[in-house]
């Protein structure tokens, strides 16, 4: 992270006119909105994906549930390991988990973007990232090289939980969607996603993020994980995707996460 160029967000007011939002959307490719969402809500959310990984024993238990400290005797793991994927299977059948995409105060900006009928893609995704394992972080990716479908999906993405940028939030290229779809050609082995982008000019908008706080952008537009420094803390997030219920979708985008919510228990 040293040598990245870093600006904070250019905050969005959800407050403001359909038509404000969607020229932001279009010079910048992403809305950030400070506390959108209540904080009592996003708790709510993140002791429930807590409780499943303190049964699994990944948490301290000299902490308490809701700081989410990882169990100092267990070696980090990703998502394709079994014991994650066992416990990320409990996280997208848990019901506060499924349906926190379609909060009334994300719902209301996916409408203003979209402006019409609005599909929440079904592929809910969650990230549980552990501490000391930064060669896991997710790259410089499109969303569009994965989701497909149509192009004027938007992602959402929210932190369970306050994020500071040493925890590894989401850091956003601006203006990056004005490049046009482009080839994931950049291998990252080892990487949730593993294909990325390359990023020599960019400068990347980023924040301490806080309860609440929500980050939409297009399917274009170029993102990346930030390492998770911290030491001993998991950051626990989850992205959604929304779109016009009549576009064009990918057919593994109705259907959950790896599959694994369709999976026998």
């Amino acid at each position: 992270m040293a040598d990245m160029r870093i600006a904070p967000f250019i905050e969005s007011d959800p407050l403001s006119p359909a038509t404000v939002l969607g020229q932001q959307m279009e010079t910048t490719g992403y809305l950030f909105f400070r506390r959108l969402i209540p904080a009592e809500d996003v708790i709510a959310v993140r002791r429930a994906v807590l409780e499943h990984c303190a049964a699994a024993g990944w948490l301290d238990p000299d902490y308490d549930l809701i700081d989410g400290i990882a169990h100092p005797d267990l070696a980090p793991i990703m998502e394709g390991h079994p014991a994650y994927m066992a416990v990320y299977r409990k996280v997208l059948r848990t019901a506060l988990f499924h349906d926190f995409p379609a909060h009334p105060r994300l719902m209301q900006i996916a409408a203003m973007l979209l402006q019409g009928d609005v599909l929440i893609h079904p592929r809910r995704i969650g990230r549980m990232s552990w501490p000391n394992y930064t060669e896991a972080t997710t790259p410089a990716h499109q969303d569009h090289f994965y989701i497909r479908g149509s192009v004027d999906t938007y992602s959402c993405w929210t932190p369970l939980g306050a994020c500071p940028i040493k925890l590894g939030g989401l850091a956003v290229w601006p203006g990056s969607h004005t490049l046009g779809y482009l080839d994931h050609t950049v291998k990252h082995p080892g990487a949730v996603g593993g294909h990325g982008v390359p990023t020599d000019d960019a400068i990347w908008h980023t924040t301490d993020y806080e309860l609440g706080d929500a980050l939409f952008f297009r399917s274009y537009t170029i993102h990346k994980a930030l390492p998770n420094l911290t030491g001993n803390r998991l950051r626990f997030s989850t992205d959604n995707r929304y779109q016009l219920s009549n576009d064009a979708i990918d057919p593994g985008a109705l259907k959950s996460h790896y599959g694994l919510v369709e999976q026998e228990q």
